[in-house]
Formats: structure tokens, sequence, C-alpha cells
């Protein structure tokens, strides 16, 4: 079990589980608990990440000693920028398993997502006592290290995560963002073409790539046709949803709406990393319109990335590019790249 973009596909996984768990069991309200998981499969699916999570809500109370119903609605939680009520879920399944690392893996990303970054590593140091062995644990760790702007500490934990797993893709990701952070440039730009070729599907690495080759301080990395190129690939694959309302027959409408009906924060930034590109490319009016649309879908509380999109977004307005790098990265890394 990992955490990372593909939440749908693991509550519909849930719901099917746990809807065989209750009929098998014989559960007199078996019908109706069918219903709740169908409906959060279908909210999921249609993304309405609040739904799903009330849907969930009967299922967690009818088999409140499965820690699996409490992680499954804390996935919602996450999705809907819930966090508080998503880390309640993950305590509580942990309550239940205490010699589970992934719960406390879990609640380790819920925390850095709050801001509470001593807890999260302390969760994530727990973790690696319980699963030494599990490149997760490691990963998680050195994510913390960078969201607390420590890229030197973060760094061991990745190399060594990469090595008990080197096809993870995710892992190059957030190399290259430790990488990035230290001004190594070439060796972070490695990471993410390691990355794309190991997993072509994989949108964090396009965007990785787009934002540096838009806000980079040194010119020789910027390159605006390619960043525009890899930014509205990362958005592709990461954020289709919002996209489509702003891409007809891949040309970004800049007039383009979207009804900011969910939130959500983890694909939003493959939005910051496009209009960073356009910025670059200086098509300011696009620019502005896809920096407003990251920006909607965001609401997760709390939420600390919002001052630096507004701040971005202010730039663009003055039909200025942004020239920070990774400077912006540090206070994005919980809704840029999920732990794996």
């Amino acid at each position: 079990m990992r955490l990372d973009n593909g939440v749908a596909t693991r509550l519909i996984a849930y719901a099917l589980v746990l809807c065989t768990t209750l009929i098998c069991g014989g559960c007199s309200s078996q019908a109706a608990l069918k219903q709740d998981a169908d409906a959060a499969t279908k909210a999921s699916q249609r993304g309405d990440y609040k739904a799903a999570a009330d849907d969930l809500s009967p299922i967690v109370a009818a088999d409140s000693q499965n820690p699996d119903v409490y992680m499954a609605r804390a996935y919602a939680y996450f999705e809907a920028g819930e966090n508080q009520r998503a880390i309640a879920d993950v305590t509580r399944a942990s309550e239940l398993e205490p010699d589970a690392a992934f719960y406390l893996l879990a609640r380790s990303y819920g925390y850095s997502r709050t801001g509470e970054l001593d807890r999260a590593l302390d969760d994530a140091n727990s973790a690696i006592q319980l699963a030494p062995n599990t490149a997760d644990c490691y990963a998680q760790r050195g994510f913390v290290h960078m969201a607390m702007g420590n890229s030197a500490s973060a760094l061991p934990d990745l190399d060594h995560a990469i090595k008990l797993d080197p096809n993870s893709a995710i892992y190059r990701v957030q190399k290259g963002f430790a990488l990035g952070m230290q001004g190594r440039y070439a060796d972070a730009q490695r990471e993410w073409e390691t990355a794309i070729r190991m997993r072509p599907g994989y949108g964090p690495s396009y965007s990785a790539l787009a934002w540096m080759q838009a806000t980079c301080p040194d010119a020789r990395f910027r390159s605006a046709k390619q960043a525009v190129e890899n930014g509205k690939r990362g958005a592709e694959l990461g954020a289709p949803t919002m996209l489509a309302a702003l891409v007809s027959m891949g040309l970004l409408r800049a007039n383009a709406k979207v009804k900011p009906n969910q939130s959500e924060p983890s694909l939003a930034w493959s939005l910051d990393a496009l209009a960073a590109a356009y910025a670059e490319a200086g098509d300011f009016r696009t620019a502005v319109a896809v920096q407003q649309q990251a920006i909607a879908h965001n609401k997760t509380t709390p939420n600390p990335l919002a001052v630096q999109e507004k701040r971005l977004l202010a730039l663009y307005r003055a039909q200025k590019s942004y020239r920070g790098g990774f400077d912006f990265v540090v206070p994005a890394l919980p809704w840029i790249v999920l732990p794996s």
C-alpha cells in the first residue's frame, strides 16, 4: 500500500473489499452498506472526495475495529483537503495495528501537509524502526527533511530508498528536488529525466522539469519552449479534470472557467509549474489564467502554499517571470510529490 495520486483507484479497491467482507459476514445491514460502498466508489471516480468520505462513514461505524476502513476514509479526507480529519483516521488505524509502519508513514505525510514537521519526522523515524528494510520509510523521512529545508539530510535517505527500490520513479523525483535545493541543477535534471524514462506516465517528473526550465536562477537551465512542453505534459497527466477546461485540442484558453467544486492540492501544483512556464514564455495572460485555476483548486486546510501562489499571480499580472527557482519548492513539497 502506498500513498500516491491514484486515490480514486484505492478507494474503489477498498470499497470492493469491504463489500465482500460485509456480505460474507452476514451483516444485517449489508444491503445498505453495499450501497454506501458503491456510492463512495462513484464519488471518488468523479473526484468528489468529501462525498466519498461521507459515504464511507457508515462502513467505518459498522467495522470500527478494522484499520483499513479508517485508512480508506483518510485517503478521501486527504484529497478533500481535510487534513486534520485524515490524521485522526490514520491515528485510529495505527492504534488498531501499532506494529504497522504504513499507518505511521501516512500520518507523517498528513503532518507534513499541516506544517507539523517535527511530528512528521517523529513518525517517519518510528516507521523506520518498525520496517528498516522498507524503502518508503526512508523516502518519507527524506521528504520531511526537504520540507524542513534540510536537503543535506534528505539526500542520504533518498539514496537509501533508491537502493532498496531502484525502480521507483517517485524517489527519483524527490531526489531531484533535493538536488535542486542545493543548486545542483544538472544532477536534478538527470534524476527527472531518469524518472521519465522509468515511468513515462508520472506527471510530477514533467512538472518538476518544467518548473526548473521556467524558474531556475541559472539561465543555462531555462528554456521557455521546453518548459511549456513539459508543463503541459505534466498537467495532462497530473490534473486532467482541471486541464480539461483550460485546454482545447492541446491549446490552452486563457478565459476558461473551472468550477472549484473539489480540492485537488496535490494536482494543483502541476498548474503552478505550467503557469510559470507560460510566464517564462512571455504569455502572461495565459499564465494568470492557469495560476488562478491552481489557486481555486488548492483549498486544503491549512494551506501554507497559498501565500506563495498569490505572489506568483501578482508577478504574472505585472508581466514578470518568477526566477526564484527552488525557493518556492520547500513550502510546496507536500503538494508536489506525495510519498510513494
